[in-house]
């Protein structure tokens, strides 16, 4: 399931963000929007889940008369 952790170090001031469950282009949509809500991040680093390829189920089709 996706989801997005926020992580605020109350001392600095500071937001990690991790997106999880979203894989490749979704992922690097997910990402656009934080931006656009939060502002640049100061580190942006691609994680498993980005490179991550999805499998395309394949679908065999009998004989069509």
């Amino acid at each position: 399931m996706p989801e997005i952790e926020f992580t605020i170090d109350t001392q600095t001031g500071t937001c990690n963000t991790e997106i999880r469950g979203v894989r490749g282009p979704a992922c690097e949509k997910a990402a656009r929007q934080l931006k656009i809500l939060l502002g640049d991040p100061s580190v942006d680093r691609k994680t498993r889940d980005f490179f991550a390829v999805a499998h395309k189920k394949r679908q065999i089709k009998g004989d069509e008369k």
